[in-house]
């Protein structure tokens, strides 16, 4: 007979990076819950903490309950297999940021965490971490396939080195960012290095939109340039520091929601951008 605890995963919300097995939940239980030893209420980011703390009371009543996950505790861990808690191939190696850029809500030092198996990279800033811990990274990816740096690589801490390791990786794509208009040359700097070994396609760049009193006619003028200088870019909307998405200044504006759909598709950017070549 198996002794292997039977485990609810338990999310406040549902993502792209949320596993989708039997055992994972995005709510309270209910009549046609399974029996569980425990549940596991796995809370990734800081603005979903209060109705994570309502789902442990909810599960409460069923099994008890352990609450953990990033954005619970920071600096110390919590015990949590990072595998477990995401959708199959997204891993996370490392949390946090050594800097303190204005518009980032990164706000905890750099931590090194276990090494998973997976090929999405969605850490923080990858780069920021020692040699050591990357060298482990590199290894790990060596046989993985369809790559994505979806955590983004930091133009600033991009090398000629490390360009070289990606070459020796299946890279289905690199994600650079341009946060501020001052980050321009140093993206140009980042993307001539990658684009003698990789395609524009590859090459994807996250172009933050609407901080700091920004205007879609700046906001446009920065994708055409990450266009420009060689990337398929997409708009990423600021949000503020609040507890949920929604209260995010810029959730209820429609012109700006309307703008992120048209430069967050590639097809479309494709052919805005042909137009006016």
């Amino acid at each position: 007979m198996s002794t292997r605890k039977r485990i609810a995963r338990v999310f406040p919300t549902k993502t792209s990076m949320s596993p989708t097995d039997k055992n994972a939940y995005f709510g309270p239980p209910d009549l046609f819950t399974s029996d569980y030893d425990e549940a596991h209420v796995s809370v990734t980011f800081s603005w979903d903490l209060e109705r994570a703390y309502w789902l442990e009371r909810q599960w409460e009543s069923v099994c008890p309950v352990k609450m953990g996950g990033l954005a619970k505790d920071q600096k110390e861990g919590n015990g949590f297999i990072p595998g477990e808690y995401l959708k199959k191939g997204i891993v996370i190696t490392s949390r946090g940021c050594p800097f303190k850029c204005s518009w980032c809500l990164v706000d905890h030092p750099l931590r090194e965490i276990n090494i998973e198996e997976g090929n999405i990279i969605q850490d923080n800033n990858i780069l920021a971490c020692s040699k050591s811990h990357l060298d482990k990274v590199f290894q790990m990816l060596s046989h993985q396939k369809r790559i994505e740096f979806s955590g983004g690589l930091d133009c600033r801490l991009l090398t000629d080195e490390i360009v070289e390791r990606l070459r020796g990786l299946k890279i289905y794509q690199l994600w650079l960012s341009y946060d501020h208009p001052d980050r321009r040359e140093i993206l140009i700097k980042a993307t001539q290095k990658l684009k003698k070994y990789f395609t524009r396609n590859q090459i994807r760049c996250y172009v933050l939109v609407g901080f700091n009193n920004d205007s879609l006619e700046k906001a446009e003028e920065r994708l055409r340039e990450a266009w420009l200088i060689g990337t398929l870019p997409f708009a990423m909307r600021y949000r503020t520091p609040m507890k949920n998405w929604k209260d995010s200044f810029l959730y209820y504006q429609r012109e700006w929601n309307l703008f992120a759909r048209k430069w967050t598709r590639p097809a479309i950017i494709k052919t805005r951008m042909k137009r006016v070549a």
